[in-house]
C-alpha cells in the first residue's frame, strides 16, 4: 500500500513544578486570557504559532490572532479560491489556493508573517503531492516547497522572492506520493514500482542528503523531528539518524506511536505491556534517560511537551511535561477542546463551534498558568468543597435519590457530582453538576461555548442562563450563579416536565451562599467607596458612580453584553461586535464572506427584549463588516467590500430594519472603515494606503449618506479604530496624530481645524466621555491598569475601572448620563 506521511509536531517544553511522575498537582492553576472565534466553512482547521501569532488555516483563509489579546492582526484570502494547504517558514506564510478548472490552477501566494501583506504570487505551482506540514514553523532561511505539474517536478522556492532555487524530478518509474518540510530539508515518500523509500533534499540546493529502504506492501507512517526520521507501522517503530542508522527501535504502536524532539533529548510514546509508555532517548546516542510507565494516555505528542486526554463527561485534561525528568502536572477544563500548543506559561487551545444556523467555527482560547495556593489544578484551582452534591438537589417529592458519580476531571471528589433520580413510575431523570466557576460571569461563559460547541439553543425562564439540545428537550444546561449543572431524560410524557425541573434544581442552587457576589471598596480617584462590579474572563472591576452623574447602563466586554437591571448586570447571549451609545442595541457582522449569490447578514440584537433580527445586507462577492453605530442610535453603518476593496456602505434605520446600499466613487483609495461624521448624517472614511506607521499624515474624507463627497481634510492622520472617534455632539473627532505614534490628536469636524494636542497614547484610547475629556487607559504598574476620564491637556481625573491583569479589556460603554459639557 501506498506509504502515508504525517508531521509530528515539535517539542519545545516549558518547566513545571517538580512533582511524582504523571500524577503532580502543582501550586498553579489554568485561567483564561482570551478567546477568538474563527469561521470554518468545511469544518477542519490547522494553526501554526510564531513570536506574535497563533496562525488559524481554513479551506478559505489564513487569519493571523495576536498571542497578546487574540485580535485579528490579519486575515488573508484569494476570492473565488479555496485553500489546499499551507506552510510557514522564517516569518513568511505560504498559501496554495486551488480552484475549478474554469478558473485556472493552483496559485501559490507568500504572505509577510508581521503584516500579511503579499510577498509574491506564482501561478500554475502547488504543494507537492502528500504534503503533510510540521506544525512548528522552521526557523531556517525561508525556503518553501513547490510541484510543477506541467514539468513533473518538485521546485525549492525562496520565501522572498518566490524564484525557483533548484528542481528535482523524481526518475522514472518513481512517483512521489509524500512530502513534508524537516528543518532545512526536504524528506520525499518516493514509491518505485514495489519499493518505497525516503529521501532526504537539501533545502537550499536540492542536493540529495541520504535515502532511507522503507518496508513495501504495508501502511506507513514517517513522522519527523530535527534530526530524525521514524517509521512506523503495525510491526513498531523505528528511527534513523541523519546517516540512515537505526538508532532506537520499539515494538508496539497502538494506537500509533509519536516523535518529539527537545535538544538532545528525543521523545516516544509506544505501547508496551497493559499500558503506553513515555521514554526520553539521549540522541544521536540512544541512551534511555527516563521513563513514565504507564504513562496517561497519550494520543500525541503536541509542541510545547502537552499531552490531552477526554475524562468522564467529555471534559478535557491537559498534562504538561517536564523534558528534563518526565514529571507532569495535570489541569483540568471546564468544556471540551483540543490542545494545539504551548509557549512559556501559555496553553492554546482550540474548541469546535456548531451554533444553531451558524457558520461553523472554531474558538482558539489563550490559557495562562499563575501561582495558587488553593484547590486541585483538574478543577480550575477551586476548593472541591465548593461542588454541590448532586443527590441533594432532589428536583421533586416524587423522584428518589440512586446511583451517583464522584469523577470529575479525573479527580475524586469528596461529594457526588451525578446523580440519577427515578420516581414511582420509572421514569428517571440524570442530574450533573458540570462545574463551579470562580464568578457568575464565567459560568456564563461555559453556558455560551457549551451552547455553541453542541448547537444547543436559548432557553429562558430557566436559572440565570440555561441552552436546550431540543423542542421539547432531552438535555438542559443551565447555572445559578457560579454553578453550572444540567438535567437529562428522554422518558418524561410532558415536554413543559424537564424545564420545570432544571427550574426547580436551579432554585435550590440558588438558595446556596452566593460566592459571585461583589464587595464595596474604594477604588482610586473616587471621594467615597463604590460599589464594585466583577467584569468577566479579566481581573477587571467597574466602579459603579451611580447615583452620581454618571450610570453605566449597559457594557460590551470581549463580545458579550452587559444591561442593567436593577442594581446588577446581566448578560446577554449572543456574541456581538459594538454597542449603541444608549445601549439598547447590539449589532454583529458574520466574519467570514458568504457563499456566492447569498446575501450577507448583519445580526441586531434588542438589548431590552433579547431578541436577534437577522438581515441580509448585500450579495456575494461583497460583504459587509465594522458595524457602527450613530451617535443617536438610530441607524447602524456598515462598510462594504469587494475582495478588500471597498465599495459602498449600508446603513440600516431601527424604525423599519430595511437596509440601504450606497455605491461610492473611488472605493480603491479608501482605507479602514466608515464611521459616522458625528451628526448622523455624514460618515467619515480614512482615504490612502492601508499601511501605518509614525510618518503617516493621513487624510480624512467625509461624505453625505448619498455617497457624494463633501470634503476632505489633509494631514490630520488616522482615526482612531474605535467606534466613537467622534465626540458627543459631534463637533470634534480624535486622531493619532500625523508624525507622531503617541499622541491624540483633536480636530473640528466643519473645517478640519487644530483643536488640541494631547500626550495620550492613542492606542489607549477608549471613548469619548463629554465634549472635552474621553475616557482611556493609564498604567498604575505593570500589572495594574485604570480606565480613567482624561481631559484635553491630559490630565487624568476620576477612574471608571480597574484592571489588574496585563491586558486591556476591549471594553464599550454605553451611559445613560454625562457630564454638563
Amino acid at each position: 500500500m501506498m506509504a502515508r506521511l504525517l508531521a509530528v509536531l515539535l517539542l519545545g517544553l516549558l518547566p513545571v513544578s517538580a512533582g511524582e511522575a504523571a500524577v503532580a498537582r502543582p501550586s498553579s492553576r489554568l485561567v483564561p486570557l482570551w478567546h477568538a472565534d474563527v469561521p470554518t466553512p468545511r469544518g477542519g482547521y490547522q494553526h501554526a504559532l510564531t513570536a506574535h501569532h497563533l496562525l488559524v488555516h481554513t479551506s478559505q483563509e489564513v487569519v493571523a490572532l495576536g498571542t497578546a489579546d487574540g485580535r485579528v492582526d490579519w486575515r488573508h484570502r484569494l476570492a473565488g479560491r479555496s485553500t489546499a494547504g499551507w506552510d510557514v517558514s522564517a516569518g513568511v506564510v505560504l498559501v496554495d489556493y486551488s480552484a475549478s478548472p474554469t478558473q485556472g490552477g493552483h496559485v501559490l501566494v507568500a504572505v509577510s508573517g508581521a503584516t500579511g501583506g503579499q510577498l509574491w504570487r506564482r501561478d500554475g505551482l502547488s504543494l507537492p503531492p502528500g504534503w503533510v506540514r510540521t506544525v512548528d514553523p522552521r526557523r531556517h532561511p525561508a525556503v518553501f516547497f513547490a510541484w510543477d505539474a506541467g514539468r513533473s517536478s518538485l521546485q525549492g522556492v525562496s520565501g522572498t522572492t518566490g524564484r525557483d532555487l533548484w528542481s528535482y524530478r523524481p526518475p522514472a518509474p518513481c512517483t512521489v506520493s509524500g512530502t513534508t518540510g524537516r528543518a532545512a530539508d526536504l524528506l520525499v515518500v518516493l514509491k518505485c514500482g514495489r519499493s518505497v523509500r525516503a529521501l532526504l533534499l537539501e533545502a537550499a540546493t536540492g542536493r540529495t542528503r541520504g535515502s532511507l529502504p522503507l518496508p513495501a506492501g504495508e501502511t506507513l507512517t514517517v513522522q519527523v523531528a530535527d534530526g530524525v526520521v521514524a517509521v512506523s507501522g503495525h510491526k513498531g517503530i523505528t528511527l534513523y539518524d541523519d546517516l540512515g542508522r537505526a538508532v532506537l527501535h520499539h515494538e508496539r504502536c497502538w494506537p500509533r506511536c509519536a516523535v518529539s524532539r527537545y535538544g538532545d533529548l528525543l521523545l516516544t510514546t509506544h505501547h508496551s505491556g497493559e499500558g503506553d509508555v513515555l521514554t526520553a532517548t539521549s540522541w544521536p546516542a540512544g541512551r534511555p534517560v527516563w521513563e513514565v510507565r504507564p504513562a496517561p494516555a497519550y494520543a500525541k505528542l503536541l509542541d510545547g511537551g502537552v499531552a490531552a486526554r477526554a475524562t468522564q463527561g467529555g471534559l478535557t485534561v491537559i498534562d504538561l511535561i517536564d523534558h528534563r525528568t518526565g514529571r507532569s502536572a495535570s489541569y483540568g477544563l471546564p468544556f471540551p477542546a483540543s490542545v494545539l500548543a504551548a509557549a512559556g506559561q501559555r496553553v492554546y487551545v482550540g474548541s469546535t463551534l456548531r451554533g444553531v444556523g451558524e457558520t461553523a467555527g472554531v474558538r482558539v482560547s489563550a490559557l495562562r498558568r499563575v501561582a495558587w495556593s488553593g484547590g486541585s489544578p483538574l478543577l480550575g484551582g477551586e476548593d472541591a468543597a465548593r461542588w454541590p452534591d448532586a443527590c441533594s438537589l432532589r428536583p421533586g417529592p416524587s423522584y428518589v435519590p440512586g446511583s451517583a458519580g464522584k469523577a470529575l476531571s479525573g479527580f475524586v471528589m469528596p461529594e457526588p457530582v451525578t446523580c440519577r433520580y427515578t420516581r414511582n413510575d420509572g421514569v428517571h431523570v440524570d442530574l450533573r453538576v458540570m462545574w463551579v466557576a470562580r464568578a457568575p460571569d464565567e459560568a456564563a461563559d461555559l453556558i455560551d461555548l457549551f451552547g455553541e460547541t453542541n448547537a444547543y439553543r436559548p432557553l429562558e425562564g430557566v436559572g440565570d442562563q440555561a441552552v436546550a439540545d431540543t423542542t421539547p428537550p432531552s438535555t438542559i444546561v443551565f447555572r445559578a450563579g457560579p454553578v453550572v449543572a444540567s438535567v437529562s431524560s428522554g422518558y418524561l410524557a410532558s415536554r413543559d416536565e424537564l424545564p420545570e425541573i432544571a427550574r426547580s434544581v436551579s432554585e435550590r442552587l440558588a438558595r446556596a451562599p452566593d460566592t459571585g457576589r461583589a464587595g464595596s471598596v474604594p477604588v482610586a480617584g473616587s471621594p467615597e467607596p463604590v460599589s464594585l462590579v466583577d467584569l468577566p474572563g479579566t481581573q477587571a472591576t467597574l466602579a459603579d458612580h451611580s447615583p452620581s452623574s454618571l450610570r453605566v447602563d449597559a457594557y460590551l466586554l470581549d463580545g458579550h453584553t452587559y444591561v442593567r437591571r436593577g442594581e446588577t448586570y446581566r448578560r446577554l447571549g449572543p456574541v456581538m461586535d459594538a454597542l449603541s451609545p444608549d445601549g439598547a442595541w447590539a449589532a454583529r457582522t458574520e466574519d467570514s464572506y458568504p457563499e456566492r449569490g447569498r446575501r450577507d447578514p448583519v445580526m441586531i440584537l434588542d438589548t431590552g427584549t433579547g431578541a436577534v433580527h437577522r438581515i441580509a445586507t448585500v450579495k456575494a462577492p461583497q460583504g459587509v463588516s465594522y458595524p457602527v453605530w450613530s451617535p443617536d442610535g438610530n441607524h447602524l453603518l456598515l462598510t462594504a467590500t469587494d475582495d478588500d476593496t471597498i465599495t459602498g456602505f449600508v446603513l440600516i434605520d431601527l424604525r423599519t430594519l430595511e437596509p440601504r446600499y450606497v455605491r461610492v466613487r473611488d472605493g480603491e483609495e479608501f482605507s479602514g472603515a466608515f464611521r459616522w461624521g458625528g451628526d448622523s448624517a455624514t460618515v467619515a472614511v480614512q482615504t490612502g494606503p492601508e499601511e501605518v506607521d509614525a510618518e503617516d499624515h493621513g487624510d480624512i474624507a467625509y461624505l453625505d449618506l448619498h455617497g457624494r463627497l463633501l470634503r476632505r481634510f489633509k494631514n490630520v492622520g488616522r482615526l482612531l479604530d474605535r467606534q466613537y472617534s467622534t465626540s458627543p455632539s459631534g463637533r470634534s473627532f480624535a486622531t493619532r496624530c500625523p508624525g507622531s505614534s503617541d499622541s491624540t490628536c483633536v480636530w473640528r469636524t466643519t473645517d478640519g481645524a487644530a483643536v488640541a494636542r494631547v500626550p495620550f497614547d492613542p492606542q489607549s484610547f477608549v471613548s469619548w466621555y463629554a465634549e472635552d475629556r474621553f475616557l482611556g487607559w493609564s498604567a498604575l504598574s505593570a500589572g495594574e491598569r485604570t480606565l480613567v476620564v482624561t481631559d484635553l491637556v491630559g490630565r487624568p481625573g476620576g477612574t471608571l475601572l480597574r484592571s489588574r491583569g496585563q491586558s486591556k479589556p476591549d471594553l464599550s460603554l454605553a451611559f445613560s448620563a454625562r457630564p454638563e459639557d
